[in-house]
């Protein structure tokens, strides 16, 4: 952990929605993420006062929305990061498949202060870590936030050129030696990679964590939240 971070969240596919049973308003539901970015503030404040919420890093790998009446529904991530923002000092992420946003919408993540959204891909600079992110799955490219495998994987290989500390993907690579789903060409790309942290989702994973002798770890976050925190060495 860098000495400009107190903390780093890192959480994937929050989709579910979150009411108190006396309202049954529709107003009165909120998506989980915005769920969460309120609780973990309030779990900061009490277990990790003397923690700076400035300095806490959210790394947010897709799939925010969901909708009650429709499985596997797509639509408006955006409160989530709006209330990851305002509790917190910087955040990032991706889209995953069934985050949808308008043109306004997206203007007004590329626009906050305090949130990078990596629309395209690429890597940036924050806290003195290289961070790049990948939003999206490999797939048919009539329907959203999909690529052609060719394009995926080339980019994501001029990522990992780039040498970042920390990748965000929403698609999980496929790890058949320990059972544990995705896609099998992402870990092929992998295979090489040493001293890189990488988070994703999409799938679930019983074992959450993975790593590899090279210091390549892979961090399943769907549907988790993973509060990492500068530990004290001896």
């Amino acid at each position: 952990m860098p000495e400009e971070l107190d903390a780093l969240i890192i959480a994937s596919d929050l989709q579910g929605i979150v009411g108190h049973e006396q309202e049954q308003v529709e107003e009165a539901q909120k998506l989980l993420g915005e769920e969460l970015a309120e609780v973990l503030s309030l779990l900061f404040q009490i277990h990790l006062p003397d923690l700076d919420p400035d300095k806490v890093m959210v790394c947010l790998c897709g799939d925010l929305y969901t909708d009650l009446t429709k499985r596997g529904a797509s639509g408006n991530p955006l409160p989530v990061w709006r209330a990851f923002q305002s509790h917190f000092g910087f955040v990032t992420g991706i889209a995953g498949n069934h985050d949808l946003l308008k043109n306004e919408e997206l203007a007004e993540l590329e626009s906050t202060s305090g949130i990078h959204f990596f629309t395209n891909g690429g890597t940036i600079m924050h806290a003195n870590l290289a961070v790049a992110g990948i939003g999206g799955i490999i797939g048919r490219v009539d329907k959203p936030n999909r690529m052609r495998e060719i394009d995926y994987l080339e980019k994501l290989r001029n990522i990992l050129r780039q040498v970042p500390d920390i990748l965000l993907l929403h698609e999980s690579p496929k790890i058949s030696a320990q059972g544990l789903p995705g896609n099998p060409n992402i870990w092929n790309e992998l295979q090489n990679v040493a001293e890189l942290l990488v988070c994703c989702g999409h799938v679930h994973w019983d074992t959450p964590l993975v790593e590899t002798n090279d210091g390549l770890q892979i961090l399943n976050a769907d549907g988790r939240a993973f509060i990492f925190t500068a530990a004290t060495l001896n």
